[in-house]
């Protein structure tokens, strides 16, 4: 799922760019090599250096976002130029603009993909099991996927009659990936220091286009999917009958061969996109779907006091509480028994990184949070750092966790 969702959109393009002549279609293949290789660069110094490297690579990949978003705009008028003006100089600044601006793509979205390699075995599942037997054939269907959107769109835009026309839907596409590394760009500066939220642009501040850009992820690949559906549509209508008188059948045969070919790629084309969009947005859907919350259990309050029978949350699953402040705010907190001795984990339902996002209970032995994903070592559940539940003071009696309310309101304001 992640490596479609990434590369979907850009494969398109690369699809397209791929179809032009020989010439450029090696340049293309030399520059993608580059840019692998590159994300492999990058990705590698994530993994082997994090902590020296960390900040470098942070503020390079924001540098990156920039870098594709100015490229993007020079390919953009270079392809014009290309269509515009057949000049051997043009088309060489073209085919070069190009090549830059596939090595940043391929150095930007690369190193988070492959990322995911390294998270097929989630903490404390073993090394060869079923979740990541899955997680690993899911990120290889989605290469698949990828490399067959790359051919599709190849052979579809392959089939335009003239260059033209090919000129023209490849103008569109670098229109749309300049739009969306321009939003990315503009999120990047912010975070570079160099623009302030509230800046404007085009009269629209800096802190809407980043809430924008978050509230819809994928717009930018529904963009490019539709316009493929359009160039598929265009080939398919182009390409229904034979034009033209033949000298003999043999050639008709072949031409009407050629012409069914170009219509099966471009059924192809669509089939490959809707499988696309069923990944990134269906199956991110269930993938991403916060399971059912957990409800808040009774307990006992006397005088100040909440106590909590042991025996109600010593089965070691995730119990959940939540205490009403006198200022109307809803403190959750929870209870969990760790699976070494006899020590119970006890924390607010919050941490210092995600905040009140919470947790939930993944199967039968797995506390995990529910905004980053990660799961919690319940040995840990009760101390500070990390995503480990925000600690506070409790004391255990008589077979009782007993808890002062004084302790959940100085927290009660991180419950907003």
């Amino acid at each position: 799922m992640a490596v479609t969702d990434q590369f979907a959109a850009f494969a398109l393009i690369l699809g397209m760019i791929f179809s032009f002549s020989h010439k450029i279609k090696k340049s293309a293949f030399i520059f993608s090599i580059l840019g692998i290789l590159g994300g492999f660069l990058l990705f590698g110094l994530r993994v082997y250096e994090p902590k020296g490297m960390n900040l470098f690579l942070i503020a390079l990949n924001r540098k990156l976002a920039v870098t594709i978003a100015a490229f993007a705009l020079l390919s953009l008028i270079f392809t014009l130029i290309a269509w515009l003006i057949n000049n051997k100089f043009f088309r060489f600044v073209n085919i070069f603009t190009l090549g830059i601006l596939i090595i940043a793509v391929f150095s930007y979205l690369l190193p988070p993909v492959l990322q995911y390699t390294r998270e097929f075995v989630y903490f404390g599942e073993a090394g060869i099991s079923t979740n990541a037997m899955l997680r690993a054939l899911g990120f290889t269907l989605g290469i698949i996927i990828c490399l067959l959107l790359i051919l599709s769109s190849y052979e579809v835009h392959k089939s335009l009659r003239n260059d033209k026309e090919k000129y023209c839907f490849l103008s569109a596409s670098i229109l749309i990936l300049f739009f969306e590394y321009g939003v990315n760009a503009v999120t990047a500066l912010q975070r570079l220091k160099i623009l302030k939220t509230s800046d404007a642009v085009f009269n629209i501040s800096v802190f809407d286009v980043m809430i924008w850009r978050g509230a819809n992820p994928n717009a930018f690949l529904y963009a490019q999917l539709i316009l493929a559906l359009i160039m598929l549509v265009f080939v398919i209508k182009t390409h229904l009958k034979p034009l033209g008188g033949f000298a003999n059948r043999a050639l008709l045969r072949k031409e009407k061969a050629r012409l069914r070919d170009c219509r099966r790629w471009s059924w192809s084309l669509c089939v490959f996109g809707l499988i696309a969009v069923f990944i990134v947005v269906v199956l991110h859907y269930y993938d991403t779907k916060p399971p059912a919350e957990v409800q808040p259990e009774p307990y006992e309050i006397n005088n100040g006091i909440i106590s909590i029978e042991l025996t109600k949350v010593s089965d070691g699953h995730l119990h959940k509480f939540l205490y009403s402040t006198p200022n109307k705010f809803d403190v959750r907190f929870l209870v969990v028994k760790k699976p070494a001795g006899t020590a119970y984990g006890v924390g607010l339902d919050a941490c210092e990184i995600c905040g009140i996002a919470g947790y939930y209970e993944r199967g039968n032995d797995e506390v995990v949070c529910r905004r980053c994903d990660v799961v919690m070592n319940k040995n840990t559940i009760g101390f500070k750092g990390g995503c480990n539940p925000i600690p506070f003071e409790y004391e255990i009696k008589d077979g009782k966790i007993f808890i002062e309310v004084k302790e959940l309101e100085k927290h009660e304001t991180r419950f907003k």
